[in-house]
Parts: structure tokens; sequence; C-alpha cells
């Protein structure tokens, strides 16, 4: 008895010791490398919107694992313009396009056209689809209606130039803000494209500062003075009027100028040698889907540029209910030429018109 006692601890230990096995090569499979494709997207759009688009998106490709890093716009050209191979990221989600063309200018980009694009029949920003724009804002002139009726607000680029405007505008400084270059940069464009000659924007520079109070390097600086009436008028991009009156500033209104207004741009691109082409094609399908263009207008306050948008899912009341026409998108010009018109606007501009 004894002995097949001991026979049958030892095929109870073994048993055991098979069963240990099995659970620790289990645990090992588990605890291992991840064998999806990862896919790293550099982005400074908010977490909420991340968190949607990353969900939904790994929700249809489960073997696909997305990873958002962060970056400043001009260090993310310039980790670009450094890095060998592999680059630090795979895709830019949420660039200016000024930033996207500049890079696709530096040979940095891989060509994609997005199915959203074809389907929206409208022309590229890129002529080789090197970027897409998936975002817009206008620029508009806000002021503040406890100040001022609706009847006596502009209307258009032109009723600025009315002496009762004059040291009542505040506009961003083009050589401390970015979205105020670009704004210079597109009016001097535009007149390049009317007249065909850049001193007309320049001319028309002029004009305006003439009536300018004070250039601000934020937009919260203008938005502060025209609920102060240290200013009756600023020009800003709408994304940043509608920001701050949801934030309680429902004094602000705006108009968008009835001929027309420069949009600024956010774009996607794939980035050239990526490891993960087919992958980052995927994401970028994705971020113009109708569910993320819904969910980014609502998170970000952005249009999407393509017209996805459920607007079911938009709150009555999310935004002033206004239409405008946008200038055309020159970027290969403004991007071409915006360093110099900046020089040349503090030579010949800033200051000079009182």
């Amino acid at each position: 008895m004894r002995l097949f006692e001991g026979l049958l601890a030892q095929e109870m230990r073994s048993r055991i010791a098979l069963v240990g096995m099995g659970v620790g090569l289990l645990m090992a499979m588990s605890c291992g490398p991840d064998d999806r494709t990862q896919l790293v997207v550099r982005t400074t759009l908010p977490d909420d919107l991340r968190d949607f688009v990353e969900s939904s998106f790994e929700e249809i490709y489960p073997y696909i694992d997305v990873r958002f890093t962060e970056g400043e716009v001009a260090g993310s050209l310039h980790e670009l313009q450094l890095a060998a191979d592999p680059p630090p990221f795979d895709v830019w989600w949420g660039a200016p396009g000024v930033a996207l063309e500049r890079a696709a200018d530096a040979g940095l980009l891989a060509p994609h056209r997005p199915r959203w694009v074809r389907q929206a029949g409208v022309g590229e920003p890129n002529a080789e689809g090197l970027w897409q724009v998936t975002l817009v804002t206008p620029f508009v002139v806000a002021f503040n209606r406890e100040a001022m009726t609706l009847v006596r607000a502009p209307t258009d680029w032109l009723d600025l130039f009315h002496h009762r405007w004059v040291d009542q505008i505040y506009v961003l400084d083009p050589s401390r803000s970015d979205d105020g270059a670009y704004f210079l940069g597109t009016m001097v464009t535009e007149a390049i494209r009317d007249e065909g000659d850049e001193y007309i924007g320049f001319e028309w520079l002029g004009r305006l500062d003439s009536q300018v109070g004070r250039y601000v390097s934020e937009p919260a600086d203008a938005i502060r003075a025209l609920k102060r009436q240290e200013a009756l008028l600023t020009i800003l991009p709408r994304v940043e009027v509608e920001k701050a009156r949801a934030a309680g500033d429902d004094w602000l209104h705006y108009r968008i100028p009835e001929t027309g207004t420069p949009m600024l741009t956010l774009g996607v691109a794939m980035v050239r040698g990526t490891g993960a082409a087919a992958a980052a094609a995927r994401f970028i399908e994705h971020v113009g889907s109708l569910e993320v263009g819904t969910e980014a207008k609502l998170e970000t306050r952005w249009q999407p540029a393509h017209g996805n948008v459920d607007m079911t899912r938009i709150p009555g009341g999310f935004e002033i209910d206004q239409r405008g026409s946008a200038f055309p998108l020159a970027l290969d010009t403004i991007t071409g030429n915006l360093q110099r018109w900046v020089t040349r606007w503090n030579l010949e501009v800033r200051g000079r018109g009182k």
C-alpha cells in the first residue's frame, strides 16, 4: 500500500507541475510583447478627442495600437528634418496647414488621398496629395454686444476703415503670433490673386494699421480688451471667440466679412519612411469620418473641412449661426513668402498709419 501511495503521490505531483507549467506559459503569453501594429501619431489636439479617436479606431482595427505623442509645431517639424530611418512618428494630425506645407516642401511627407476627400469633390491643399485639410476656422470681426448694436457692427472688411474705429481695433501681432502672421499672409496673397501685386496687400494692411489701437500676441488679450471696452473690434479666428463664449463670455459676438475671409487650417499627413504605412492610411481615413468630424467640432469648436458633421449631435446655440465664403487656399504662396512679408510689414507698415 505504501508503494502505491508513493506512486500516487508522485503522479499527483507531476500533474500539479504540468498544470503549473501551463499556467505559467499562459501568463507569459498574456504578458509578452504586443504583436499589434504600433502607430505613433503626433498631435496637439485635446485629450478627449484623442481618446475618442483611439477607442473608435481600435474598435474597427483591433490589430493596430495607436500611440499619441505631443510636441510643439516647430519642434515636430525639426524632429522630422533631423530624423533618420524610421521617423519619430508615423502620422502628423492636427498640425497647422503652414507647417504641413513646409514639411511637404522639404520632402518629409508621403502621399495619401483618402476617400473622404475624393467623395467631397473638393481640391486638395497640396497638388501631390501629401497632406489633407481636416479642420478649418474663419477669421471674424468680433465685438462686444453690450457696447455696440448689431446695426453698427461692421459687415465687411471695408467697414473697418470708418473713422469711428480709429484706435478701436485690436489685431494679432504678425511678429509675435503665428495666427497673426497667417492673417497677414492671406491678405497679401488675396491681393496678389485679385490685383497681381503684393503692394496692394501692403497698402490695405497700412490702412488697417491706421485704425489699430494695439497689436496683441494672444487672442485672450484682445477678448479682455473687448470686455473692458478698451477696444470695440478685434480680428480673430472664430474658434477663439466661440471658446470664450462657451466659457461664459456670452456678450461676445462676431461677423464673418461678406466678401470672404481667410481660413485657418489644421491637417493630417502620413510621414515619409513610416514602417506602418497601411495603418497610417487607415488612420487618415478614420479622422475624416462623420463620427470623428462631429466629435472634433464638439471638442474643439473647429469646423470639419469637408462637412462631415452629424448636426443632430450639435446642441442648439452651440455657435453663432453665420455663413461666409473663404478666400482660396494658397499655402504654397504664403509659406514661400511669409517670413519676408512679416519683415516688410515691420519695416513699412507697423505704426506708420498714425
